[in-house]
């Protein structure tokens, strides 16, 4: 028999080419269950970890409500105790409260300075020069408040200043210079006076550091406001304080009036003289030394600004403040309790005053002024300073007769007034 040679390659290719299509399915099987078996355990651990994590949460939020039915005994109070760890957290909170405080310490002291600055400029010096040699060896010098200026004067306010024969008066600016002044009215019961400095004497270097002091209201101020001393509070040199409303609720009784006063915690002596401003830099309050002379103590205290604004607006205008000489006291409710009348105790009558001339004594009750109600002795000057020097008003009051009953009476009373006019 012949045999047939098969080409060997022939044989070898078809066994290669089933061999190889063979292991190339077998190898993209095993791939792709890999990746599945990947993918499958990677969602067990997610699932699980939610599960967990799901647990959890129940178990906290269970346990407590759980725990007091499972076990009778009662939770155990714990107060945290102090640890040192715990001081780092505080301190900082204490630091920055403290640190805001001094901030705000800071502030306030930042203002007043700013604002003592700008009233500073409303402030002189009013001097008795009573000759050369005078401002060499010292002269009497007050603090002056620059209250208003009329066009053709600037305004003074200050303590009385008297020139004597061969003396004068003189007004000291901010910048060294001094302009001569006169008096132009003086109110010798509040120990007053407004004194005038012509315009045109005045040079451009004192100009540009000077200013009229903006009025404020003393009314609506209570213990605790902040307040500015500037002048001469200690009656020698210039000087500059803050301080605090003391007391909001001080009077002193002069002739024909109660005036409320503003006492601060700054130290001052008899002597003082200058003004009071608010932490805005307005003018709230007068130093003067009758008051302060009177109070007999060593802190400052003045007028407050409102009580005596009338006052101030007539002398500044050259018009005499009306005045009659009644010295008196309110009838308080204890002493309308023992069968006194409302209104003015008259305590005493001044010698050769309008009030004496009109026949009123000590011991009479005032209860009006041309039939208006009078109370008190502020009621009676807020009335009174409205009045004109010269004119004729009525007086209503009652007089204790010898059986001890009051009785009507009335009294014509002159206006007169206390200035004198330089």
């Amino acid at each position: 028999m012949e045999e047939k040679n098969i080409p060997r390659e022939d044989i070898d290719g078809e066994k290669g080419q089933e061999a190889y299509s063979f292991l190339q399915e077998v190898i993209k099987d095993e791939t792709v269950s890999r990746r599945r078996l990947k993918v499958g355990i990677l969602r067990l651990l997610g699932c699980g970890a939610i599960f967990g994590a799901a647990a959890s949460v129940v178990f906290c939020a269970f346990t407590p409500w759980i725990e007091p039915h499972v076990n009778n005994n009662p939770k155990q109070v714990e107060i945290p105790k102090d640890e040192e760890e715990d001081q780092p957290d505080k301190e900082p909170e204490e630091e920055e409260k403290k640190k805001s405080e001094k901030d705000d310490y800071r502030q306030v002291l930042q203002t007043l300075n700013t604002e003592s600055i700008k009233a500073k400029r409303s402030i002189v010096s009013v001097s008795r020069i009573p000759d050369k040699e005078a401002k060499e060896k010292g002269s009497e010098s007050k603090a002056g408040i620059l209250i208003a200026d009329n066009g053709k004067e600037l305004l003074i306010l200050s303590d009385i200043v008297t020139a004597k024969e061969g003396e004068h008066i003189e007004v000291g600016f901010p910048d060294g210079s001094s302009c001569a002044a006169i008096e132009k009215m003086r109110d010798s019961n509040l120990g007053l006076g407004v004194y005038a400095v012509l315009r045109d004497n005045i040079n451009k270097a004192a100009w540009s550091q000077i200013k009229t002091a903006e009025i404020g209201s003393s009314n609506s101020i209570k213990n605790g406001d902040t307040v500015i001393i500037l002048g001469r509070p200690y009656g020698v040199d210039e000087a500059s304080g803050y301080g605090v409303v003391t007391m909001d609720e001080e009077y002193i009784e002069l002739s024909d009036g109660c005036f409320k006063l503003i006492s601060t915690n700054i130290a001052g002596n008899d002597k003082g003289s200058g003004a009071i401003f608010n932490r805005r830099g307005q003018l709230i309050g007068v130093i003067s030394q009758l008051v302060l002379e009177k109070e007999g103590n060593q802190r400052i205290v003045g007028y407050g600004i409102s009580e005596i604004k009338r006052s101030i607006e007539l002398l500044s205008n050259g018009s005499g403040i009306p005045y009659t000489g009644i010295c008196g006291m309110d009838v308080t409710e204890e002493l309308e309790e023992k069968g006194m009348p409302q209104g003015i105790y008259v305590k005493e009558v001044e010698p050769d005053s309008p009030a004496m001339a009109a026949g009123i004594q000590s011991g009479d009750i005032i209860v009006g002024i041309d039939g208006q109600n009078i109370i008190s002795m502020s009621n009676y000057r807020s009335i009174l300073v409205h009045k004109i020097v010269g004119t004729q008003f009525k007086l209503q009051g009652l007089r204790q007769g010898t059986g001890g009953e009051y009785v009507d009476i009335d009294f014509n009373v002159t206006v007169g007034s206390r200035i004198k006019v330089k």
